[in-house]
């Protein structure tokens, strides 16, 4: 016992000597944890619970170690494909990637600000239901101007212009204006002569015209195109109008340069159902089961009759989305076919919706719309699906409308907007909007 007391003696000794002068406060309280001097192991691992919005606006301002640790690119390409399951982007081998480098961070917030607002409805968008405006089925929905200003167009044959900031505001939802004698067969199709800053909508019709609408004017007519036949999809760009009609022909009209087309060709047997336009090449498909793609400056086929494979004879093409990182091409059946945006070539299919063999009921494609991290498409069942704009699409979020035989669908700067058989538009505005009015 002895031998043991002599061993600790000395050690205890230097304690007391060390602990001489020392308050009992000092002794027995830790020193405060502070987050900004805890190892980048544990500040990553409580960043990867927090809102990418969160991260990149708010916490990076905190102090500069903050910064430096979220200005690392890969930390975002981390999280990002944490996300898609390591399935982003789409095509990863594109010429653009090369030439426009991947925003990991902008596209991560993004993504995360898209699923908290679609997982959260509740509290984060404002849901209006407008009927009774239009009295047959509205067929035709146009989004513009950074989604401030919404144009419908029905079979009632009029045409309605609606400010997005006063369905936020009031109970009684009517048009900012509408000109119900806009043509004298159904409304098929609307577009914009600039999507973010539009000053004049075109509006198909099964009159067999296609008609220029000033929106600063109080949506005056200010020109009237003559197609011969009737108008069922359209296509604008500056001074660049494009309707495709029924007997599977696309007229192409300089506004600059009066009613009469100067350009026109076929690109596929059956009616022009769907048109997109990617800076000056046109692509198109109709009831033939075929895409084709069209060079407008040098008025020549790039791709002609590429096979879209559609199950069934009864399916067909319905319509087109197309940026620089994917083409896709939804069908009546609920299945979207991937395209490489470069080349063309056709690369899968992913079926969001499985028809019902018992019923007999498909769900016919009515819009799709992507972005780099997201995409959004709607079925005229009435449902709606986001996705990751991955490959293959990862679903986080479905909503279902309150209206039934959707027709079409718009998204643009988060404001969703629908048409539907019912005589019916319904609207999910982000309630940020609401509060910056």
């Amino acid at each position: 016992m002895c031998e043991i007391v002599q061993v600790v003696e000395e050690p205890l000794k230097n304690i007391e000597n060390d602990c001489q002068g020392m308050k009992l406060d000092d002794i027995l309280v830790a020193p405060e944890a502070n987050l900004s001097d805890m190892p980048v192991e544990i500040i990553l691992k409580i960043c990867s619970f927090l809102d990418s919005h969160f991260l990149k606006y708010t916490l990076s301002q905190v102090c500069t170690r903050f910064q430096d640790i979220l200005a690392d690119d890969h930390l975002w390409k981390y999280w990002v494909q944490s996300k898609t399951n390591g399935c982003y982007p789409t095509l990863p081998n594109l010429r653009v990637w090369k030439q426009e480098p991947f925003d990991w961070e902008d596209i991560c917030v993004e993504i995360d600000s898209e699923k908290t607002k679609w997982t959260n409805m509740e509290s984060t968008v404002r849901h209006v239901i407008v009927k009774d405006v239009h009295y047959a089925s509205v067929d035709a929905v146009l989004l513009v101007n950074k989604g401030q200003m919404c144009f419908s167009g029905g079979r009632d044959r009029s045409l309605a212009q609606w400010t997005i900031k006063d369905l936020t505001q009031q109970n009684d939802f009517k048009p900012s204006r509408i000109r119900l004698d806009a043509h004298s067969g159904w409304v098929w199709d609307l577009a914009a002569n600039s999507v973010d800053n539009a000053s004049v909508v075109y509006s198909a019709s099964w009159d067999n015209t296609v008609k220029a609408w000033d929106i600063t004017s109080g949506l005056e007519c200010i020109q009237s195109f003559s197609c011969g036949m009737a108008a069922l999809s359209l296509v604008a760009s500056d001074n660049l109008l494009m309707a495709g009609l029924y007997n599977n022909k696309v007229l192409a009209f300089d506004v600059r340069a009066g009613p009469n087309h100067i350009q026109s060709y076929r690109p596929n047997k059956g009616a022009i159902l769907a048109m997109s336009m990617y800076k000056n090449m046109v692509a198109s498909v109709s009831n033939s089961k075929n895409l084709t793609i069209w060079d407008q400056t040098a008025g020549k086929f790039l791709h002609r009759c590429l096979k879209i494979p559609i199950a069934t004879q009864e399916y067909y093409a319905s319509c087109i989305s197309w940026n620089s990182s994917a083409l896709y091409v939804g069908d009546s059946m609920g299945s979207l076919h991937l395209f490489n945006p470069e080349d063309f070539t056709y690369i899968r299919t992913h079926s969001l919706w499985v028809p019902s063999k018992l019923l007999n009921e498909s769900h016919k494609m009515v819009g799709c719309h992507q972005t780099k991290g997201n995409m959004v498409v709607g079925s005229n069942r009435g449902e709606i699906k986001f996705f990751y704009n991955c490959n293959p699409p990862h679903e986080y979020c479905t909503i279902t409308t309150d209206t039934i035989d959707v027709t079409k669908l718009q998204y643009q700067n988060g404001v969703l907007a629908v048409g539907s058989c019912d005589t019916a538009l319904e609207f999910w505005i982000p309630k940020e909007k609401n509060d910056a009015v």
